[in-house]
């Protein structure tokens, strides 16, 4: 499984990092959900580095999570959320 990958858009280089987590109240045998974080460079700089604002849901594939972060960083930086620096935190999706 490719755990790290890498994507430009727009000038920003927004690198994700998927991995496999468990709810410890389910059941031995439920198949594992995935999560993703997300670091955005500009200029060596790094100006972001989070992961998607959400509690307990989790994605059914590292595939998945990574095409959610890519699809939330691009809309952080369309927004112009990342102009100034800043995290992405003021951004609703």
């Amino acid at each position: 499984m490719d755990n790290v990958r890498s994507q430009s858009w727009k000038g920003f280089m927004i690198e994700t990092f998927a991995f496999a987590v468990r709810h410890c109240g389910l059941p031995a045998g439920w198949p594992d959900r995935y999560m993703a974080t997300v670091r955005i460079r500009r200029a060596q700089h790094t100006v972001a580095d989070w992961h998607l604002p959400r509690y307990a849901q989790h994605c059914r594939s590292a595939d998945e999570a990574h095409r959610e972060t890519i699809e939330y960083a691009i809309r952080a930086i369309n927004a112009g959320c990342l102009n100034d620096t800043g995290s992405p935190a003021r951004f609703v999706a």
